[in-house]
C-alpha cells in the first residue's frame, strides 16, 4: 500500500533535524577543554565537531526550504509574511532542548531525555499525522472562465504541473471529470493520499432547474495521476484488495461565471471539490 514518506514533502522533519544539530553545536560550544589531559587539543576537537555539527544543522534548513518548497513554509497574508505551520518554531525548540541537554548532561540527563523526548515527538508526529491525514487535500487544476455567454464557455484549464489550455464548452456549467483509489481509513492514517487520474471536463447545461449534459467535452491528451491501465485494475478487483475501500468516478458540477477561477481538489477521504479561488 502507498504510505506517504513525509520526510521530503514535509517541512517539519526538516526543521526538527535541523534544530538537532543545532542543539547538539550549541551544547559543543559550552564545553570546558581547560581541565582535560590535553587541552590544546580537546579545544581544538571541540570547535572542529562544533563546525560539523552546525553545518549539518545549516544543511537540514537548507532542505527544509528547497525540498518541500518555500510556500510550505511561509505564505503572504495582509502584506505581512506569516508561518504555514504553526507547529514549526515548537518542533524546532523541542529538538534544540532534546539535543542540547541530552549531549551537555549526559550522565545525569542524557538518555532519559533522549528516551523521553522520542517518545514525545513520535507521539506528537503521529496525532498530527492522523489530523493531516483526514483533513488533507491535494490540487490538481485550476479552472479560470474566460467567457460565459450564449450557453457557450470558454475556460482556461490548468493541470497541475502542465501548461494551460483553452477550452471551449456549451452551457453553464462545468464538472472535472476524476477517477479515484480510495484507501481504508488505516491507511490514511498511516499517510496514504487517495490515488487519482484526472481525466477532463464535461459541460452541462439548465433545462427546467435540472442540469443535462451537452454535446461538449474536453478531455486532456495525457491525463494526469495514475495511469490508465492502474485505474482500471482497481476498477475491476477493488473488492479483492485489502486497504482499497473503492475505485469510482467522480462528478461534481459548477455553475461558470465570467472571469471566476476554481480550484480543483481531491480529498484525502476521495471526495472532489471545486473551491472557488476569486470572485
Amino acid at each position: 500500500m502507498p504510505l506517504r514518506l513525509s520526510m521530503l514533502t514535509d517541512p517539519l522533519p526538516w526543521v526538527f533535524v535541523a534544530a538537532v544539530f543545532l542543539g547538539a553545536a550549541a551544547s559543543r560550544a559550552t564545553r570546558r577543554t581547560a581541565n582535560r589531559p590535553d587541552p590544546h587539543r580537546a579545544w581544538t576537537r571541540k570547535w572542529v565537531l562544533f563546525c560539523v555539527e552546525l553545518s549539518l544543522a545549516v544543511l537540514a534548513a537548507v532542505g527544509a526550504v528547497l525540498v518541500p518548497g518555500s510556500e510550505r513554509l511561509l505564505r503572504k497574508e495582509g502584506g505581512a509574511l506569516q508561518l504555514v505551520e504553526p507547529l514549526l518554531p515548537w518542533v524546532a525548540l523541542a529538538g534544540f532542548v532534546i539535543a542540547f541537554l541530552a549531549t551537555r548532561f549526559r550522565r545525569s540527563l542524557g538518555i532519559p531525555v533522549v528516551v523521553l523526548g522520542l517518545a514525545a515527538v513520535i507521539a506528537l508526529g503521529m496525532f498530527f499525522q492522523s489530523v493531516r491525514a483526514f483533513t488533507g487535500e491535494t490540487e490538481i487544476a485550476t479552472v479560470k472562465a474566460i467567457t460565459v455567454a450564449d450557453g457557450k464557455m470558454q475556460l482556461e484549464v490548468q493541470p497541475e504541473g502542465r501548461p494551460s489550455k483553452m477550452v471551449d464548452l456549451e452551457g453553464d456549467q462545468f464538472a472535472p471529470v476524476v477517477k479515484v483509489v480510495i484507501f481504508d481509513d488505516l491507511w490514511v492514517f498511516l499517510g496514504a493520499r487517495t490515488w487519482y487520474r484526472f481525466v477532463g471536463l464535461v459541460s452541462f447545461t439548465t433545462r427546467g432547474g435540472m442540469p443535462a449534459q451537452t454535446n461538449t467535452a474536453w478531455a486532456l491528451a495525457r491525463p494526469t495521476g495514475i495511469s490508465e491501465a492502474l485505474w482500471a485494475w482497481f476498477e475491476e478487483y477493488e473488492d479483492r484488495i485489502p486497504g482499497v475501500k473503492t475505485a469510482q468516478t467522480e462528478l461534481v458540477l459548477k455553475k461558470a461565471r465570467s472571469l471566476g477561477s476554481w480550484s480543483i481538489r481531491v480529498q484525502n477521504d476521495g471526495g472532489v471539490e471545486v473551491v472557488p479561488l476569486s470572485d
